[in-house]
């Protein structure tokens, strides 16, 4: 059986990110699941509902779980993954759009924040003799 191309490239993809471009994946899919698990509870398909919210929860409990707290950032972000995960499970138990909804700006703004963050750190980093690039 030949390998499907497609999934190969994907995989190939996936290798050659930066962890940063990693995170940012990771908020993008968390995101695309909420809004899967928002569309399925209109249409009342709790067991897509649930795929999807145990997807996303998935994702923030990694995310979280990942952390590395000897750095203050991680210090500060713990909370905030706390918060969330706290909320997609109860909005996962209620299939409660209006708490899936809550919880998707901090998703994204944490996406963009990390986007930003990773756009930052690969930019080559210019030398300094005195006040002066080289």
């Amino acid at each position: 059986m030949r390998p499907n191309v497609y999934e190969q490239y994907k995989q190939q993809s996936l290798n050659t990110l930066s962890q940063g471009e990693v995170l940012v994946k990771l908020f993008e899919e968390c995101s695309k699941q909420l809004h899967m698990a928002q569309n399925a509870n209109i249409l009342k398909d709790y067991a897509k509902t649930t795929e999807a919210m145990n997807k996303a929860q998935e994702i923030i409990d990694t995310l979280s779980a990942s952390l590395d707290m000897s750095f203050p950032i991680s210090q500060q972000i713990k909370p905030l993954y706390t918060f969330v995960s706290q909320h997609l499970r109860q909005a996962g138990i209620r299939k409660d759009n209006e708490m899936i909804g809550e919880v998707l700006p901090i998703i994204q703004d944490l996406r963009d924040a990390f986007d930003i963050a990773q756009k930052q750190n690969r930019r080559p980093q210019q030398a300094m003799v005195g006040n002066r690039a080289i």
